[in-house]
């Protein structure tokens, strides 16, 4: 194996670091697979806002993200600095998932299973250019993949190649602060013998706090300022997955924007934000409440100045009752204004998008169609493992 201070022409002394996202084969093959899809960007997408050290994505890899970094190797101590960075942020991710979660399918039941691995490894890479595209290349690049098939008897754990604690400064320092055990191996692969270190994450999940319980709602006492209703024809379940796709509201509601914009999360849940309107506020979405024949939740501006509770009612099979209820903050000059300037417009809105609404269902049903963006809102057909 080459030591970390030979080079091949043309090649860069570089940091390999590929976070890897335990249980994803499984947790795909065994649920739905738009919303595990959904929930595997998410995590990859904070794995790379976690980046504090200047690494560069080369590529993602379903389930793993392959960062590089060129010049001198980071010291053991902002190498931890990172891996703790990521993995808390991974789990904070997922515990606060578990808990404002309302879909109850099989991938949101179950992603609070996933866990994450890291390996860390440093040599010399060239990067080659095809066309628009970079890719890393090199067999370094070869050694940190093979490095993830591995005997470690942990679903949890860092680990770093001899190569990277030669070229890194710090190491002992790490080794005895570090917060659990590093132990020592060697692996034989096809490319030769490799050392390395490795230590559990899982002591850091005792460090992670509780996801804060936060109140979306307006504070204080409200009024009701508006009501409209609709007879929607199409099931209770069918209406509620189309008005939750957040995305697809720009095909029905009036002077929407193009697309929907300000979107924290592709799945419902608590704390979920958009903004459907140019100019218009960004609505949270709180306070779900999902039974066989009912389904209510509440969207309130982010500012907590108007709020707007939407039922929806099974009448029977085929038909809906929804009831849209705006509330604002008990003010009589404010109330006053609304009455007067607002409401009739809002109101007109509000119809011509419950009956854009009711021709999408109808048309369907027409169709033999169901809208594709699901969400699962019976408790007894998935549970979240023990």
């Amino acid at each position: 194996m080459a030591n970390a201070s030979q080079t091949d022409a043309g090649s860069q002394q570089a940091l390999i670091f590929i976070p890897d996202i335990s249980g994803f084969t499984k947790f795909v093959s065994d649920t739905e697979i738009n919303h595990a899809r959904h929930i595997i960007e998410e995590l990859l997408e904070i794995l790379m806002d976690a980046n504090r050290i200047g690494l560069q994505v080369s590529e993602i890899e379903g389930d793993a993200i392959l960062f590089y970094r060129f010049g001198q190797a980071p010291t053991g101590e902002e190498m931890m600095h990172q891996i703790k960075e990521m993995f808390s942020k991974f789990h904070l991710h997922l515990k606060r998932y578990s808990t404002h979660r309302i879909c109850n399918c099989g991938a949101c039941c179950t992603a609070s299973n996933l866990a994450i691995k890291f390996v860390a490894h440093y040599g010399p890479i060239t990067m080659n250019t095809i066309k628009q595209y970079k890719k890393l290349f090199g067999k370094e690049v070869i050694v940190a993949h093979r490095l993830l098939k591995n005997d470690i008897d942990s679903h949890e754990y860092s680990l770093f190649t001899d190569n990277l604690k030669e070229a890194s400064a710090g190491w002992h320092a790490v080794e005895q602060n570090a917060w659990s055990p590093i132990q020592q191996a060697e692996q034989e692969y096809d490319s030769g013998r490799i050392g390395f270190s490795y230590l559990s994450l899982n002591p850091l999940l005792n460090e992670l706090p509780e996801p804060a319980v936060e109140d979306y709602s307006i504070k204080g006492v409200k009024a009701k300022v508006i009501e409209t209703s609709a007879v929607i024809e199409a099931p209770l379940e069918e209406v509620f997955n189309v008005i939750a796709d957040l995305p697809w509201r720009s095909k029905w509601l009036p002077d929407a924007l193009e697309i929907i914009t300000d979107i924290n999360s592709n799945l419902p849940q608590t704390g979920q934000t958009h903004k459907c309107i140019d100019k218009g506020p960004i609505m949270v979405s709180h306070d779900y409440h999902l039974s066989d024949d009912v389904i209510t939740f509440t969207e309130t501006m982010a500012d907590k100045k108007f709020a707007n509770v939407i039922k929806l009612s099974r009448l029977d099979k085929n038909r809906t009752q929804l009831v849209s209820t705006g509330f604002m903050k008990k003010n009589f000059l404010m109330e006053t204004m609304f009455r007067l300037f607002m409401k009739s417009k809002i109101e007109k809105a509000y119809y011509v998008a419950w009956n854009n609404l009711n021709e999408y269902c109808k048309s369907l049903r027409k169709s033999n169609q169901e809208h594709p963006y699901k969400i699962q809102t019976s408790k007894s057909v998935h549970q979240p493992a023990a």
